[in-house]
């Protein structure tokens, strides 16, 4: 049996159909959904800023180490 990876996609659609019930329209259904997208693109930025700084810091150190 495999086990099917899951992305951001695949988790927001499976998010709006669990509200499906309390948000009563399309529109309603979209800002949410389009409100997890926003979620989503913000936490990949936030991830790919803190990578850029520890990669800064480790090429820092890096640069001071081979001075010696």
């Amino acid at each position: 049996m495999t086990t099917k990876l899951l992305n951001s996609s695949d988790v927001i659609d499976i998010m709006v159909s669990v509200v499906h019930a309390q948000i009563d329209t399309e529109p309603c259904r979209a800002r949410y959904r389009e409100a997890l997208n926003s979620l989503v693109r913000l936490v990949r930025a936030e991830q790919m800023l803190e990578l850029q700084r520890d990669f800064n810091k480790l090429t820092q150190f890096c640069d001071t180490r081979s001075h010696y």
